[in-house]
């Protein structure tokens, strides 16, 4: 069991989301005379109040998200995206909705790394780096990994025409020898239609998990690795005729299976709400 007490850290994060401040300087930018954001930064009060918090040196607490906040200069200049927006329907959104929702999406996510460290460490706990006991209902966790993080693994590695021509989600699953590819007792690497994940089948562990629970790469741990539990849900990358585009979401999603996620449900939610985010809480292993 954790307690607040131990959360504070990552507390003191979530009660002062840095969203509020982002969409000040956005506001700003875009009906002032000004080149860059830091501009914008550099001329904010010390001390800002929104409805949710104050916010004691303001241009500090935003100076390490200055670079994400670089598409409104674009905007500004008359430059859309790269990345197609759309509605939940299939539509496209317009270009201020778009870019809006691409540096919150951005913000959030190097926001939330930090959150979800601060909150994870006290926890001790192994959860996202187990695959199913033989109580739950899924066969196999997923872990998926960005270009080069499958050399994190020592492990057996499936890399085929065939696996590249699936998902890890297919209703007929990538067979393997023939089997599904998690009826296997030992965790694999499989390069799929999207890239690499690592597959832990039920009652396996990762191989950089120690026996103490302790990670062995921690310092260069795959990406979905430092993000665990509380995801921004901003935008959603799908497939729309053939390509991929972006469907707009509005949502922070956070894992009710974790210990510091059922704890803090409130906080959490307090935060989405501030972000003007709908909240939705969800098992991910059951």
């Amino acid at each position: 069991m954790i307690n607040k007490e131990l959360c504070q850290a990552g507390l003191d994060l979530l009660h002062k989301p840095v969203l509020p401040l982002v969409g000040i300087v956005q506001f700003l930018f875009l009906t002032g005379d000004f080149a860059t954001v830091e501009e914008i930064i550099a001329q904010l009060p010390e001390t800002i109040e929104t409805g949710y918090a104050t916010y004691e040196d303001a241009p500090g607490y935003l100076a390490p998200y200055a670079a994400l906040l670089q598409p409104f200069v674009d905007l500004k200049a008359g430059k859309g995206p790269e990345q197609r927006v759309v509605t939940s329907a299939g539509e496209p959104v317009d270009v201020m909705t778009a870019v809006t929702a691409l540096v919150a999406q951005q913000v959030l996510t190097q926001e939330l790394e930090q959150i979800n460290s601060l909150l994870c460490a006290p926890c001790q706990c192994t959860l996202c780096c187990v695959g199913p006991d033989t109580a739950m209902a899924q066969a196999y966790f997923e872990i998926p990994l960005q270009p080069r993080e499958a050399d994190f693994f020592p492990l057996e590695r499936i890399d085929s025409t065939e696996s590249r021509t699936h998902r890890v989600d297919d209703e007929q699953p990538l067979q393997v020898a023939g089997r599904d590819f998690f009826n296997r007792p030992n965790p694999v690497l499989i390069h799929w239609q999207l890239g690499w994940s690592l597959i832990l089948p039920r009652e396996s562990r990762c191989p950089n998990l120690e026996d103490l629970g302790r990670c062995r790469v921690y310092p260069d741990r795959p990406q979905v690795c430092r993000r665990p539990q509380i995801f921004p849900y901003v935008l959603e990358s799908i497939a729309q005729e053939g390509q991929s585009v972006l469907r707009l979401r509005q949502s922070l999603l956070a894992v009710v299976d974790c210990p510091y996620v059922r704890l803090l449900q409130d906080e959490i939610a307090a935060y989405a709400s501030a972000c003007e985010l709908e909240m939705i809480f969800r098992h991910n292993k059951a």
